[in-house]
């Protein structure tokens, strides 16, 4: 398995928000074989910086444990030099991206070029389970016993999957593994509903003007800010746009009502979205902003 080389990561999670990260697990693997492995407290982002309830009976992990540890941008450098120029791979990988890609964002960082592989993916087409959560997989395939949740064991389990199905299938590289999907005829059209994806004026869904004219969003202007943990940002524009609302990419004076994803964040800061509602409603405008969850239950207006 001379080119089964990678490095397996995951991250846990403060709370809801992708931006929270408060551990990172590193696994490095050559040719085949765990070389290395490293994992990291670290303090949420200012902002991201509140400890849910759940997550931390979840994951173990406490404002008190954190408190005086570097935060996302100091360890970011670190954690992108273990990586190198390596792929990432981990079980349910988008989590880990969007952690990244969020964290990022607050920052003002650049989303760094990395391929990402999944073994939520490669369980679901080599083994036949009921479940397919991290400590299944590594139950079905007999790996050593870990203590899930833990970022560091987190992520060697997920580095011991690959390797274990790679030797089942006898797959050689990364590619053979993780083959790419047949490519399909292109209709022309790009991917709106990958995360972060922003359409064009033109592509917008249009109002569903036969929807219902006494519901919430029947004739708003709305305009999101962010990706909502429900679904992609394209999807809920769909969502809004079958209610009978006019959905607009800024924040303009014919906008009525601007969905933000993170609202809500103590000291979170602004999207410019955000900030441009807040001044038009200062100067007299008929216009809210109003949160994910807000939104969720206008959608379920009939």
């Amino acid at each position: 398995m001379t080119g089964i080389s990678f490095t397996a990561i995951d991250f846990e999670t403060a709370n809801n928000y992708r931006a929270s990260a408060c551990a990172v697990g590193l696994t490095k693997v050559s040719a085949g074989k765990v070389v290395e492995q490293t994992a990291w407290l670290m303090k949420p982002l200012p902002g991201y910086d509140e400890f849910s309830a759940v997550n931390v009976g979840i994951h173990g992990i406490t404002a008190a444990q954190v408190r005086g540890m570097p935060d996302w941008r100091s360890m970011y450098g670190p954690m992108m030099e273990f990586i190198g120029a390596d792929v990432l791979v981990g079980h349910n990988v988008s989590f880990e991206r969007s952690v990244i890609s969020k964290a990022n964002e607050v920052c003002g960082l650049p989303m760094p070029d990395l391929d990402f592989h999944c073994t939520l993916t490669l369980a679901r087409k080599h083994l036949d389970l009921a479940r397919y959560t991290l400590s299944d997989v590594v139950g079905a395939l007999q790996l050593p016993a870990f203590n899930h949740h833990d970022a560091g064991d987190d992520a060697r389990a997920s580095a011991l999957i690959a390797i274990e199905l790679a030797r089942r299938s006898g797959a050689a590289t990364l590619e053979a593994l993780w083959p790419a999907p047949a490519r399909k005829v292109s209709s022309g059209q790009p991917n709106y509903y990958s995360s972060g994806y922003t359409r064009r004026l033109a592509d917008l869904p249009a109002a569903n003007t036969a929807a219902n004219p006494y519901g919430p969003l029947f004739g708003q202007t709305i305009v999101f800010s962010g990706d909502l943990a429900a679904m992609p940002r394209a999807k809920a524009q769909d969502a809004a746009a079958a209610k009978g609302a006019v959905i607009a990419n800024s924040t303009t004076k014919k906008v009525t009502m601007v969905v933000c994803a993170e609202l809500g964040l103590v000291n979170g800061p602004l999207s410019s979205k955000v900030k441009r509602a807040h001044e038009l409603a200062a100067a007299g405008q008929d216009i809210q902003v109003i949160g994910e969850a807000a939104f969720l239950r206008l959608m379920a207006f009939k």
